[in-house]
């Protein structure tokens, strides 16, 4: 370039229009934005729109445009400044627009910026796509016989019967329950009973936590089937069991 040492060296590719490059001289020169040297930024856009042209590269017309309108507001500044008698009033600055569209202009780019950023941390992680569960015949067409949220808060009550905070086991074993096997206990202790038994009387001979789980999802099994009846006055009561229309069918 045709500059002296102490003026930026620029990157002719680096450039995507005017405004930049116009930006880029003003931090390199550390010149002050709000009060621009106008025939100093004139003189090294100039060389930038010269050097370009000697290395045949391509200078659309914003280019041109811009260097025109640098060269008017040099005129104007070279003008003397005109007071309204009247008014008192000072003429404006003609470097106010560009000053406008250049912090405009750099405020879009540092958003670009942390755009960018955005997106190239998005592209670092996959996100599986939602998976469709069809639902069931009967779950559409028959209403719950009981609430859930009052149901599972007596099945986490009867986990309370074991110590989880305790260090956890490191012997893996079988699961020795099967919700045939626990629907056939619920069903003989129905049958010991003429009217009902409780969520709390199934479960208070059982010593590990994988029997409770078994046990709730037999009955809710059987209720799934109307085996069983379910009740509940409230979510500090325990489940209540009745025998359903369908009991013993299966």
């Amino acid at each position: 370039m045709n500059v002296s040492d102490k003026e930026p060296e620029l990157h002719l590719n680096d450039f995507d229009g005017p405004l930049e490059v116009l930006l880029h001289l003003i931090q390199e020169s550390k010149m002050d934005i709000y009060d621009i040297p106008i025939a100093e930024i004139t003189k090294q856009y100039m060389d930038y729109i010269y050097d370009a042209q000697q290395l045949n590269l391509d200078i659309v017309g914003d280019f041109f445009v811009m260097a025109a309108k640098l060269m008017v507001i040099k005129s104007k500044m070279l003008l003397p400044t005109v007071v309204d008698e009247a008014t008192d009033e000072v003429e404006e600055d003609p470097r106010e627009d560009l000053v406008n569209q250049l912090i405009n202009y750099k405020r879009y780019k540092l958003i670009a910026g942390k755009l960018k950023g955005y997106e190239n941390k998005r592209r670092q992680s996959f996100t599986r796509s939602e998976l469709a569960v069809s639902a069931s015949k009967e779950t559409l067409t028959v209403p719950s016989p009981f609430d859930k949220g009052d149901i599972m808060a007596s099945y986490v009550d009867a986990l309370k019967h074991f110590r989880y905070n305790q260090p956890l086991s490191t012997t893996v074993h079988e699961w020795q329950f099967t919700i045939e096997s626990q629907t056939a206990l619920v069903r003989q202790l129905l049958d010991c009973r003429t009217e009902q038994i409780s969520f709390n009387h199934v479960i208070q001979h059982s010593t590990k936590p994988e029997e409770i789980v078994t046990d709730f999802l037999a009955i809710l099994e059987m209720a799934k089937y109307n085996e069983v009846r379910l009740k509940q006055k409230n979510r500090h009561e325990t489940i209540e069991i009745r025998k359903g229309p369908a009991y013993g069918s299966k």
